[in-house]
């Protein structure tokens, strides 16, 4: 009996440690918290990302991309306003590969004008998008532009569920 309820104990402990949440700095000013301890992936061009999937249906994703080797101040970017999302929205929907933005808006994200984006990947071939449903901000911290998103692929997904994951973000000033 001992030996199983050693048994028992070890593999709840070794199961708890994996589903520890993680806070994972994106930025010099800006955390957040992963449900898990999340994968980083550098991408060609700057963008470093952060992405846990808690298991085939759902996973989470945060990015900061550096703009100011392109030029982008904090400046810049101030004075862009509200037009430079559509810019930024314009270059992402040549990414997504065939999911739809369902919503988008300008919102205020933890004081950070933001853009809020609702996107269906019924139609995606994008493997990240690709049958799921994403829900996400895009917001500046200076010159760096980050991202925060979560997958579902439940069809009956909303924002809501990623409430935890979304209020996590700290941004420092």
């Amino acid at each position: 009996m001992k030996k199983i309820l050693s048994f028992f104990v070890a593999i709840c402990i070794t199961v708890a440690s994996f589903a520890q949440a993680t806070e994972q700095q994106l930025s010099e000013k800006v955390k957040i918290v992963f449900p898990g301890k999340p994968e980083a992936t550098d991408l060609p061009n700057g963008p470093k990302v952060f992405s846990y999937k808690k298991d085939s249906s759902i996973a989470f994703m945060a990015m900061a991309f550096d703009l100011s080797p392109m030029g982008l101040t904090e400046e810049v970017i101030a004075a862009a306003g509200d037009g430079l999302w559509d810019q930024i929205k314009g270059g992402m929907m040549g990414q997504m590969a065939g999911a739809n933005l369902t919503k988008d808006e300008v919102v205020q994200f933890k004081g950070k004008s933001s853009l809020y984006l609702e996107i269906d990947g019924k139609e995606a071939t994008a493997p990240q998008l690709k049958g799921k449903k994403a829900f996400g901000y895009l917001f500046f911290s200076g010159a760096i532009l980050h991202q925060v998103l979560y997958y579902s692929a439940d069809a009956a997904a909303k924002k809501e569920d990623a409430t935890a994951f979304f209020d996590s973000v700290a941004i420092s000033k």
